[in-house]
């Protein structure tokens, strides 16, 4: 790996650690999700500096060549990423759906029971009314 591969690894590993960072700190990301960026910031940063571990496990794996591993273990942590974060999305959509149908239970019944305290009330004003026809009468 070239000097300059490394350093621009370096800066730019360096530069998404600390947007994730400042995310966290205005709270925009929840420190949940950003744990796995911090971690690949991280890992991206040994191995700009220690390239023998990437040469290292290429040799061991039986790659052909050391950024043919790389880009499989970033495709792989990736398509790992997307697995979870479809977990996650279909949880709460589930969670919203519950939401959305307790709420029109909710709806129903605050309707239901305005109708019944309408009607109640209408029967008192009609009971009153006759009540008031009569005295009027004698």
């Amino acid at each position: 790996m070239s000097v300059t591969l490394r350093i621009v690894l370096i800066v730019l590993s360096v530069m998404s650690l600390g947007y994730v960072i400042h995310k966290i700190r205005y709270s925009k990301m929840q420190i949940e999700y950003a744990l796995f960026w911090i971690v690949l910031s991280i890992l991206f940063i040994i191995l700009a500096v220690f390239p023998s571990i990437a040469y290292w496990a290429t040799e061991r794996l039986g790659v052909m060549s050391t950024a043919n591993l790389i880009f499989l273990a970033i495709i792989g942590i990736l398509l790992f990423k997307v697995f979870m974060m479809t977990i996650e999305i279909s949880v709460l959509e589930n969670k919203v759906r519950d939401l959305v149908q307790q709420l029109g239970i909710d709806e129903k019944n605050n309707r239901d029971e305005y109708k019944r305290i309408h009607s109640a009330n209408e029967d008192v004003v009609d009971t009153l009314t006759d009540v008031v026809k009569v005295d009027n009468k004698q």
